[in-house]
């Protein structure tokens, strides 16, 4: 997906949701250290999209965080596109009645307290369904911390975004959307997410699905340009049948990653607290999943891990046509640690030829290892581990995947050299240039070109500097040697899915 090619999305009401051009917002007001609603509005500012046309309602203050407030709906002196309710639940429907009597058209209803506590929030839950069906109003919510969409006014508006949830930190952005039961799945892997370089370019927390479920934003972002791999996280699905079908016609186009929160007895028991869905067996949404081609999880950092795989295969459209791995490292454990979990997922790790072997040899000392993994523990040229070996694997046909391990930080090494009172010659310190301007454009050709994804893996934390390099140029990045396997594995799975459909 490229920013330059992309159109924006046809007119729906949940686009129309996402990219509003006038909002207020009830329940803000000038603490945004310690109210949820001063938190939310404050990230609604940061993202720089609404020019003036943000009306805060509160019916005391004259000024809420720098923008004139207004004390009642009726006195904001335009339509709003949208409105956004974070306050005390009982209050909820006499705004939303206000709301509807303005001619507002789209909510977002943060407040809880609904079907989640019993017959009086079911009782709360039936007032805001007949307000919704009076005045044909369609929300998100209630109980939901609401949107975060990267790609907000798109193309005209190029760098703001929207975010009504609480982190103040944003993703970068990118064809990855997250539709969430919980608002936690949906925000506050931001932090993670920007470090790791998983790039979410929409996430949506819909709460208790009141009146916009699961369903209506997977029909929507099938059809959203700025969207390759979707994200679930689902508590219960309201409607089965149409969930089955559109999953399916989506996954052969564009991956779906799912988490399912529900199966065991507390976690059942969670849910019906924290939104009072009612949770299914495990197996049974084990079989939705299988049936659909939707790839699931109960881990968290396989959620970001599976999400980052496909959405950097989508981006530059390299998918493996087969199983089989090679393994090029600079440590001897990490190669054979590799080497296990590949097979353990279900790759292929075969002895190379005698003729690629050979070709090895050529460039490596004799206590190398050349018949995969390829050890080149004692050779000190960076690019052949780096890129020559890589090429080499690209070029013999025998490989479909490759993971390279012995990815160092060397602005790190220098600093240490000189901290220890060893001065750098300018060739030393040229190394690193020569890896920046020689690796990252050529390797991304090549993979291309012979359609053969490489993942590259290293000891340092994602924080680091050259690690940051490689996520800013969308090359496979790992800070440990366990997860480009399983990563790997899964979009194998996902290229055999997809010939299904060919």
């Amino acid at each position: 997906m490229s920013e330059n090619k992309v159109e924006p999305t046809r007119k729906n009401f949940i686009e129309e949701i996402l990219n509003p051009k006038s909002l207020c917002v009830f329940g803000a007001n000038n603490s945004p250290l310690t109210t949820m609603g001063a938190m939310q509005l404050r990230n609604i500012i940061a993202g720089g999209g609404f020019s003036g046309a943000l009306y805060p309602i509160h019916p005391r203050l004259e000024i809420v965080q720098g923008l004139k407030a207004y004390k009642s709906i009726f006195d904001v002196p335009i339509v709003p596109d949208l409105a956004f309710l974070i306050l005390p639940t009982h209050i909820v429907p006499k705004v939303m009645e206000e709301c509807g009597q303005k001619g507002i058209k789209r909510l977002i209803i943060t407040s809880g307290g609904f079907r989640e506590i019993g017959n009086k929030g079911k009782e709360l839950s039936k007032q805001i369904d007949a307000i919704a069906d009076k005045y044909n109003i369609r929300f998100i919510g209630p109980n939901c911390l609401g949107i975060y969409n990267g790609w907000y006014g798109f193309p005209e508006k190029k760098n703001a975004y929207f975010n009504t949830c609480w982190p103040y930190l944003p993703p970068e952005r990118g064809n990855i959307s997250i539709v969430s039961q919980s608002g936690t799945i949906a925000a506050q892997i931001f932090w993670h997410a920007k470090n790791m370089g998983v790039k979410i370019g929409k996430s949506i927390s819909v709460g208790n699905e009141r009146n916009i479920d699961i369903v209506d934003f997977l029909e929507y972002l099938f059809h959203d340009p700025h969207t390759d791999v979707i994200g679930l996280y689902i508590e219960e699905i309201k409607r089965g049948k149409e969930f089955l079908k559109l999953a399916k016609e989506i996954t052969p186009k564009k991956p779906i990653v799912a988490m399912y929160g529900g199966g065991t007895q507390a976690a059942d028991r969670s849910i019906r607290s924290h939104t009072g869905s009612l949770a299914g067996n495990n197996k049974i949404f084990n079989a939705v999943f299988k049936e659909t081609g939707i790839f699931s999880t109960n881990s968290i950092m396989d959620f970001l891990y599976y999400l980052r795989t496909f959405s950097q295969a989508q981006l530059n459209r390299i998918f493996p046509q087969g199983k089989r791995i090679g393994i090029i490292t600079d440590s001897g454990g990490s190669g054979s640690m590799m080497a296990k979990t590949a097979e353990l997922y279900g790759l292929n790790v075969p002895e190379f030829s005698q003729e690629l072997q050979e070709k090895l040899k050529e460039s490596l000392p004799s206590t190398a290892s050349v018949s995969n993994p390829v050890d080149v523990t004692f050779d000190t040229n960076f690019m052949n581990l780096l890129f020559h070996f890589p090429k080499l694997l690209m070029n013999s046909g025998e490989v479909d995947v490759i993971i390279v391990y012995g990815v160092f930080d060397f602005d790190e090494i220098m600093d240490t050299i000189e901290e220890s009172g060893l001065s750098v010659d300018e060739k030393m310190r040229n190394i690193s240039q020569i890896v920046d301007t020689g690796l990252f454009r050529p390797i991304k050709r090549l993979m291309k070109k012979f359609s053969i994804p490489v993942y590259y893996v290293g000891p340092f934390p994602y924080k680091y500097p050259w690690y940051q390099k490689f996520i800013s140029y969308d090359v496979p990045i790992f800070d440990f040697f366990d997860y480009p396997t399983k990563c790997l594995s899964i979009l194998c799975r996902y290229t055999e899915y997809q010939k299904k459909f060919l």
